[in-house]
């Protein structure tokens, strides 16, 4: 079983943010893929969609604990499910990033992200893959980055999203198929 995990917050005023960028590609990826609907499932406070891919068991996931408390809806689907640390992956906006730039890596530190670092301290590591959604942008100098962050994409970014978030699915679907290695090979 794969484990894909997006990073935002639940409710529809943050959907366009760039805080949400976890959460709209696994949306993307979710109907590209023709996965079922998300469905919200309390026990392990997160919406939740499962399909295979071939011959294996995918499942997204999208934390509604807000994005500061990731780790505890993160940590219950790890410990129910028992992926291998391999097959588990977490796709989030990083403001450290230009804007429509991808980086996947396993390990590091949580580089200030919130959501990160909330997950670092319910796993007790950080080595687990990442899935990096460039945000950073010159506006970033003209607000302080909480408020970047939770700010809607701007009209430009908007045109641009489609492309960005099919590159993240091609990351994806070559995680998946291949591993981490083929996708940071291909994609960063």
């Amino acid at each position: 079983m794969k484990l894909i995990l997006g990073l935002g917050n639940p409710e529809e005023k943050y959907f366009q943010t760039r805080h949400n960028f976890g959460f709209r590609v696994l949306d993307a990826f979710s109907q590209k893929n023709e996965f079922p609907d998300f469905k919200l499932d309390k026990k392990f406070r997160a919406e939740i969609s499962e399909h295979r891919i071939g011959n294996q068991k995918v499942l997204l996931v999208k934390p509604q604990t807000f994005m500061n408390l990731s780790g505890e809806s993160a940590r219950s689907l790890f410990d129910f499910f028992k992926p291998h640390i391999e097959n588990f992956i977490i796709v989030y906006d990083d403001v450290d990033i230009p804007f429509g730039t991808l980086r996947l890596r396993e390990g590091g530190s949580s580089g200030g992200h919130n959501g990160i670092k909330n997950i670092i301290q319910h796993f007790g590591t950080a080595n687990f893959s990442r899935l990096r959604l460039g945000i950073k942008s010159d506006l970033i100098n003209l607000m302080p980055t909480d408020e970047f962050v939770l700010a809607k994409f701007s009209a430009e970014e908007k045109k641009e999203l489609p492309k960005i978030e099919e590159k993240a699915i091609e990351a994806l679907e070559d995680f998946l198929k291949n591993g981490l290695e083929s996708a940071m090979n291909r994609f960063n």
